[in-house]
């Protein structure tokens, strides 16, 4: 493999939110912001829905010149005697549209997208339950072809307190779900939860959970065993991994920061931000801190962060939001030095370096010419949309469907790109991630000079797709395929 790094010449953003049609405020009554990205009227552009602690929400649809207006949808969606926080976008029915979950602090609210509007199924879904409302991720579990859900909720209270329970939820099929917390361990689900992702650490072909817990009350990593125990089995690997490292946790990403073939983690904290580089490649089920040598640390309240590559030169860079009265310690924009296993800060010259109180971020290519831009959310204060200037190199944006055995929007799809220098990127669709936030669905690969060899697609029910004629600096769709087009294509 070729580690030799790209030429770069930064990681540039311009803030573009008065100029698009984004003004969207945000008034506290807990500590969440909700930024979605999710593409609802299925025109290709990826739209956006912001939440407000205490007003209406707003939703915007993107018009694809690089500018929004808000969706004649909007006051199906607003809330605004509701105190949202954190928003997701999910097919949960496989009809093709993109549905949207809220959470609040009470009771959830789940809208179904008929195609024309948006109506709330809440009462009879069986997402019932009051909470704290943080964040939600969306994984098919149990490989039915149907999301599933886990919400976190924040709500300290010693012993416990019902507000403060996570939720597991299984997707019925019929746009209901069944609470099945149970399956998991009871205690460990009354941590302060602020963030969960779906992944797979142990790449073993099937959805893992890992939720960020604040007050020390320590991480937690479930691993997915598979049938029985009721229903389906979990166990509690937090300990034994390393992913436990308790703090006063706020956001989550997941990326392969360092292309060895497995999940890292990053997440943030009160005063101090952890990385954790998984051996799962190296053959060792734990993962080890490197976040001091990895130069990723701050001494700042940390919030929503993410994985991305901004300046598309196929190796993952990190984005932090923070909250600090202090400017030097404002977000930050790490750039991903190239495979040494090490970032450097370029944050003061990024223009993305935002000084609020940021809570959310969620990452979208909204203007599609082949760069990552941002969303964040400012506590008190206002949403900022930041544009990619980056001068980068080629990229290639695979959005895949799922159909028939696999979830429509084929989350747990694991796609491996093969680069003509011997890189192997991977990226893992997901829904949810960050804090209170969901990012575009498609799969972004920064391929600097390079070109791309080889695609590999494995699908969630085990189906193996590899494509060879890829093109570059433009978006590849595919669909889940049937069997009869993997043998016509030569497909193993």
């Amino acid at each position: 493999m070729s580690l030799q790094p790209e030429v770069t010449l930064g990681i540039t953003f311009e803030e573009t939110t008065s100029a698009a049609g984004i003004d969207a405020s945000h008034h506290s009554n807990y500590l969440i912001t909700g930024q979605a990205w999710g593409d609802y009227d299925n025109d290709g552009d990826e739209d956006l829905y912001l939440t407000d602690n205490t007003g209406p929400n707003t939703l915007y649809r993107n018009l694809g010149d690089g500018t929004f207006e808000v969706s004649s949808l909007n006051s199906q969606v607003a809330l605004p005697d509701i105190s949202s926080g954190g928003a997701t976008f999910a097919d949960i029915d496989n009809d093709g549209d993109a549905d949207l979950l809220v959470l609040t602090y009470g009771v959830d609210v789940l809208f179904e997208n008929t195609g024309s509007a948006f109506v709330n199924i809440s009462e009879g879904s069986g997402i019932v339950a009051q909470g704290e409302g943080e964040s939600a991720a969306w994984g098919d579990f149990n490989n039915d072809g149907y999301l599933d859900l886990y919400v976190t909720n924040w709500y300290w209270a010693e012993g416990g307190h019902p507000l403060n329970q996570d939720r597991l939820y299984l997707n019925n099929g019929d746009k209901t779900f069944t609470d099945v917390s149970h399956l998991l361990v009871i205690d460990r689900l009354l941590g302060p939860g602020f963030a969960v992702t779906f992944l797979d650490y142990d790449n073993d072909g099937d959805l893992d959970i890992y939720v960020i817990n604040d007050k020390f009350f320590g991480n937690l990593l479930w691993r997915n065993d598979g049938p029985g125990c009721g229903l389906w089995c979990f166990t509690d690997v937090s300990l034994s991994t390393g992913a436990y490292r308790p703090c006063e946790g706020m956001g989550i990403a997941v990326g392969d920061y360092d292309l060895d073939g497995d999940d890292d983690l990053y997440f943030s904290s009160e005063n101090e931000q952890i990385l954790l580089r998984s051996e799962i490649a190296q053959g060792n089920d734990f993962f080890t801190e490197v976040t001091t040598s990895a130069g990723v640390n701050l001494g700042s309240p940390g919030w929503g962060v993410t994985f991305v590559d901004f300046d598309n030169d196929g190796w993952e860079d990190l984005y932090l939001a923070t909250a600090h009265p202090d400017p030097s310690l404002s977000n930050r924009v790490y750039r991903n030095n190239s495979g040494d296993g090490t970032f450097t800060d370029v944050s003061a010259t990024s223009g993305a370096s935002n000084t609020g109180d940021t809570i959310g971020v969620a990452y979208a290519d909204y203007d599609r010419d082949g760069r990552i831009d941002l969303v964040i959310g400012n506590q008190q204060e206002n949403y900022h949309l930041y544009r990619n200037t980056t001068t980068a190199g080629d990229w290639l944006s695979v959005k895949l469907y799922g159909r028939g055995p696999v979830n429509r929007d084929a989350v747990g799809t694991l796609a491996e790109l093969e680069l003509s220098d011997g890189r192997q990127l991977r990226r893992r669709v997901h829904i949810g991630s960050s804090i209170g936030a969901d990012h575009q669905r498609a799969l972004h690969f920064g391929l600097g000079s390079a070109t791309p060899v080889e695609l590999t697609l494995t699908w969630p029910d085990g189906t193996v797709e590899v494509l060879e004629t890829l093109p570059v600096n433009q978006e590849l769709v595919r669909y889940y395929p049937q069997p009869e087009m993997i043998l016509k294509h030569g497909f193993e």
